[in-house]
């Protein structure tokens, strides 16, 4: 084991944390903390898109650049990450067993979601109860539970796709309001109701809540992407729904 294998183990903890929701000064603390009593000096510098770090040791700098591509939110990852580095930050480098630590880095990062029924499930249940407290009436509840999960289920499959994130959004924006005029045209709930409990599960909570808590931190170049990443998840989402509304509009449905 060598220093540089200790940078490359480090920085790929704080990519696992940036991939799954994680913040930015989370993973730049993550790969602080894991090195600090290990190298002479370490030094990050993290964006949403990439991981900048360097170490110094007797002299010798080596520095390492990672590209982030993929995001995603599962926290169980980052809590997980951050216990895996609470305890590797403990370690000295004399008693360090690190084939046990990268074991369990790459058992982490393997892990997968919850399972599809259960993601399925529980999506289309918090978008109708999210709905009712959104002002929802409770007649709206089954359509909106039903339109929410196979919302879902269809995100889930283009996610699978490799597509944007701004196109599946439209895309599930317009399924929403296409189902929601379904439902409402045959009196099964109201439009409003529907439409705005299904896309819950579309919006970027997690995106906007971690631009607010980069900006507390001082992290704005962090806040200022994820805002803009938010905002265009909003704005495509509005999008779909829109489009398809208009349509109706247009060849005399009524709203």
């Amino acid at each position: 084991m060598n220093h540089e294998d200790l940078l490359k183990f480090a920085v790929i903890a704080g990519k696992t944390i940036l991939e799954n929701g994680g913040e930015t000064y989370r993973s730049e603390d993550t790969i602080e903390r894991m090195l600090n009593n290990k190298v002479e000096r370490v030094e990050t510098f993290v964006t949403p898109t990439g991981i900048f770090a360097s170490i110094e040791n007797n002299g010798k700098i080596e520095t390492t650049i990672t590209r982030v591509k993929q995001r995603d939110s599962d926290l169980n990852k980052v809590a997980l990450v951050n216990d895996l580095s609470r305890r590797f930050s403990k370690e000295s480098l004399d008693t360090l067993d690190f084939s046990k630590y990268t074991d369990e880095l790459i058992k982490i990062r393997s892990k997968g979601k919850y399972s599809y029924l259960l993601r399925v499930f529980f999506a289309g249940v918090a978008a109708a109860s999210s709905g009712m407290l959104l002002g929802s009436t409770i007649r709206d509840f089954i359509p909106t539970f039903i339109t929410a999960t196979m919302l879902q289920c269809i995100v889930t499959y283009f996610e699978g796709l490799r597509l944007s994130t701004f196109i599946i959004n439209i895309i599930g924006g317009a399924f929403a309001a296409l189902l929601g005029l379904a439902f409402s045209h045959f009196a099964i709930g109201t439009l409003n109701g529907i439409i705005i409990g299904s896309i819950v599960t579309l919006l970027p909570g997690v995106a906007i809540t971690n631009a607010v808590r980069d900006a507390i931190w001082g992290d704005l170049v962090s806040a200022v992407s994820r805002g803009v990443e938010a905002g265009m998840s909003a704005i495509s989402i509005a999008a779909g729904v829109g489009f398809v509304l208009n349509i109706w509009y247009v060849i005399g449905g009524k709203l």
